[in-house]
């Protein structure tokens, strides 16, 4: 697919802007908080509620982004997102973790990567990520369109969807904002399937006003109702 980082429809929007603005200064969420329902959230996202060892792994992989992000000069390339993706997936440091196969697509819209072109297409993606027009954007921005962009790739067999949050969230947590992650009911679900099958239309503004809503949920856990 093409990537939507010029379309219009990728402009800021003041309104979600500002609510995320408002929710950062009232922040209530502690970080351990956060890293918690964060796990949790995404942990039932991938139905693995009662496996301990694989939310083991998904802690481990956050925790491994957030350091990333909390450098003095941070960066998030194709090394790394194989290293998280190994992290997260429990296998050997130095696994292929790349797929190898053409994989199932995610919608009607979805025209995964050949395998045997994912190098290229996942240092070239990257390449971008690193330009002077991607660091223009809001980190939600930047954030919503790795994850698109990932998804669109679809690097690896297992955990692409986690992978993909994990990567964004990288985006957003550089800029000081909690990571991506909640999907705490059916009704957000739902609705973050339509706006994730929205932006393979080029429609990206509601995917990210969904992240900004959610990272304004994350601002405010344990706010009282």
């Amino acid at each position: 697919m093409e990537l939507p980082i010029f379309n219009d429809n990728l402009k800021s929007s003041a309104a979600w802007n500002q609510r995320l603005a408002q929710a950062q200064a009232a922040r209530t969420s502690s970080v351990a908080a956060v890293r918690a329902e964060q796990v949790a959230q995404l942990g039932r996202l991938a139905g693995w509620t009662n496996d301990a060892v694989a939310l083991a792994r998904l802690h481990a992989a956050a925790e491994l982004v957030s350091g990333w992000a909390a450098e003095t000069a941070p960066t998030f390339g194709v090394e790394r997102l194989l290293a998280m993706q190994r992290t997260l997936t429990g296998v050997a440091a130095d696994a292929a973790v790349l797929r190898q196969t053409a994989p199932v697509p995610l919608n009607a819209l979805h025209d995964p990567a050949p395998a045997s072109l994912l190098p290229r297409f996942l240092d070239n993606a990257f390449d971008w990520f690193a330009t002077e027009g991607f660091n223009e954007l809001h980190a939600v921005e930047q954030a919503a369109v790795v994850f698109l962009r990932l998804l669109d790739l679809h690097p690896f067999t297992q955990h692409t969807e986690l992978a993909a949050l994990l990567a964004a969230s990288f985006y957003v947590e550089r800029a000081g904002w909690p990571p991506l992650f909640a999907f705490n009911d059916d009704i957000t679900r739902q609705r973050y399937a339509a706006v994730t099958e929205t932006a393979f239309r080029m429609l990206t503004q509601p995917l990210v006003e969904f992240f900004a809503e959610q990272l304004t949920r994350a601002l405010l856990l344990g706010e009282a109702a």
